[in-house]
Formats: C-alpha cells, sequence, structure tokens
C-alpha cells in the first residue's frame, strides 16, 4: 500500500495538522475521521497509521525505509489492525461483534514490529449495536500502545457515547481541481475528466465510478427527456417510466441526480452567475432552452426532482413513482 503523504491529492489542512500532532506527540488514543464518502479518508489514516508505527518518522513522514514501513508498504506490519464491514447474508454489509472481539484479542499483546499497534476501522457507522459497545469498553479505557482511527461518511449514526470518546477530525469534500488530478492519476478517459469532476460532488470515488457508458447514457438520457419532454404523451411517458424502472436504485439516483443538476444548471444561466455548471459542455443547449424553462418552472421542477430522489429511498414502487414525476414535470413545463 502507499504510506507517503505525497502521495494523497488534497486534504492539506488535516495532514498538516496530523502531522504537527505526531511531531509534538499528542496524538489521541481514538479519533474519528469524519467526511463525505469517497474523499480519501481512508488513505490519509493508512498514511497516519505508518507515521505512527515508523522507527525513524522525519519531521511529520515517516522514513519509508525501516522495517515498519516495508512492512506497512507490503501490508504485513504485525502492529497495524484493520477492520471493515463484512456481508451480513442480506443486501446490507455491517461490522459484527465478532470482528471486534478478534481485534481486541489481536491488540491485547505487545507490538512485535513498533513501539505501538494502530487499528482502522472504516466504515465505522456500520457496527451493530452488540459491536458498537464492545468496541466502547476498549476506547473507554485505552492503552498508551494503541491508537484507533474510527473512518464514516455518517456520524450521527454511531452510539453518542462512541462519538464523544473520539477526537473529531473533519475532512472536507476535494475540489474540481482536485479530483482531475486523481482521474487523471487513475488513467481515465481523458475527455471525460472535467465532466466527471463536475458530477462527482467533491468525491474522487465517485468520478471513478461514473467512468463508464452507462454514465454518459443516463446523462445523455437525462438531457434529452428536459428537452423535449413537452413532445411526449401520456403513453410515452408511462413507457419512460417502466423503462427507468428497470434500472436498479442506484442507477436511478444518478439519473435524478442528472436532471436536478440539469435543472440547477438552468438556474445559474438565469441568474448570470459566475458558479462554474455541471454541465459545461451543453451550456449552448442549455441556453437556448432558457425562453421555454422560465425561471419560476425552474424552481419548481428542480424542487420536484429533489423530492423524488428523497422518495426513491422510500418503500415504494419504482414504476408508480417515476410515472408520478413524469407526468408531473409535463405539467409544470406546460403551465
Amino acid at each position: 500500500m502507499e504510506i507517503q503523504w505525497n502521495h494523497i491529492i488534497g486534504h492539506k489542512r488535516v495532514i498538516e495538522q496530523l502531522q504537527l500532532m505526531q511531531q509534538e506527540d499528542r496524538v489521541p488514543h481514538t479519533m474519528l475521521f469524519s467526511g463525505a464518502a469517497g474523499i480519501g479518508k481512508l488513505l490519509v489514516a493508512r498514511s497516519l497509521a505508518a507515521l505512527l508505527l515508523c522507527h525513524e518518522p522525519q519531521q511529520g513522514h515517516c522514513c519509508g525505509q525501516c522495517p515498519a514501513c516495508q512492512a506497512m508498504a507490503n501490508d504485513i506490519h504485525p502492529d497495524f489492525f484493520y477492520v471493515e464491514p463484512e456481508n451480513s447474508g442480506k443486501t446490507s454489509r455491517i461490522i459484527k461483534i465478532e470482528q471486534i472481539r478478534a481485534m481486541q484479542a489481536d491488540i491485547a499483546r505487545v507490538p512485535v514490529l513498533s513501539k505501538r499497534q494502530v487499528v482502522i476501522i472504516n466504515d465505522a457507522e456500520k457496527l451493530n449495536e452488540a459491536a458498537a459497545n464492545s468496541l466502547l469498553k476498549t476506547i473507554e479505557e485505552p492503552s498508551g500502545q494503541t491508537v484507533f482511527i474510527l473512518i464514516t461518511s455518517a456520524p450521527m449514526a454511531l452510539l453518542d457515547t462512541v462519538r464523544s470518546r473520539c477526537m473529531r477530525v473533519e475532512f472536507g469534500i476535494l475540489q474540481p481541481q482536485e479530483i482531475e488530478a486523481i482521474l487523471q492519476k487513475k488513467q481515465a478517459e481523458t475527455d471525460l475528466i472535467p465532466q466527471l469532476a463536475a458530477y462527482s460532488d467533491g468525491s474522487a470515488a465517485k468520478a471513478l465510478e461514473l467512468q463508464d457508458e452507462k454514465m454518459v447514457s443516463l446523462q445523455q438520457d437525462a438531457m434529452e427527456l428536459i428537452h423535449n419532454i413537452e413532445a411526449y404523451d401520456v403513453q410515452k411517458l408511462l413507457q419512460k417510466a417502466k423503462d427507468m424502472a428497470s434500472l436498479d436504485k442506484e442507477q436511478l439516483m444518478l439519473w435524478l441526480g442528472f436532471l436536478a443538476m440539469l435543472y440547477r444548471d438552468l438556474l445559474i444561466l438565469h441568474s448570470g452567475s459566475d458558479l462554474p455548471l455541471y454541465n459545461q459542455d451543453k451550456r449552448r443547449e442549455l441556453v437556448a432552452m432558457l425562453e421555454e424553462y422560465f425561471l419560476p418552472k425552474v424552481f419548481k421542477l428542480l424542487h420536484l426532482v429533489r423530492s423524488y430522489q428523497k422518495r426513491l429511498n422510500s418503500n415504494v414502487s419504482q414504476q408508480l413513482m417515476l410515472e408520478g414525476l413524469l407526468i408531473r414535470m409535463k405539467d409544470i413545463v406546460e403551465e
């Protein structure tokens, strides 16, 4: 694994804060890395772990050469422990009490290679209640030789008692230029990079997930719909709803997100703001649509789509929900 800070794009302020804590020997026993999903919290946590386990750290950087650094780079350090959700036999993934107990047994012994141990618990919000309570007992009475780093994109889903015993480290979203740099590093298709960065909501993981033909198809479909919805009769709207209902929930949420982005871009163009557009490559087409999409209509449509994004998470028929959305969209456009 990569263990040096310089491989991480973004989060400069957070990294400097962590380096200073290590240099001043005031790293807390338990930290909670909190921020949006897919922005690099785990990368930062792993690099911090390497620094804390390094035999000869140099001005807030691990040396990269000592036995501890070599072991971390090869993912075989005996004093580094990583816990993440496992399949629960259902669609969800959770961190089970058995995983926490196994980790507790591991850290009960003295460090083998370094002066301390480091435990990373990724997606900590997925600790089930028994696992969370078991972990709480460990962090309530911390050993001076063990540092815990909990990572979450949903801090309020953690037990209050767990959250209150952690030093919170807040991560902001990545900037578009940082997303673009990550995509270039990952060798994403060059022509798609600006578009992927715009749609990513500051998440590198999301940008990387979007770089496929399905993403492009859904985005084009959303554009075609808002451009031509007046020409759709009821039968065509119902067929459209049926077609979209065949998508899985994640793809459908993405499609609704593309609709919301298009309406948001129309609002930006109406206002004359210098804010960047999500769909910069379609600026000319969107400008041409301003004559038919008056400002009050765009507000209504954006509010409508966002309300249906929330409904998608409820237990409703996707097809019925989409039928209602598309019919209402057409009604608003024709008002």
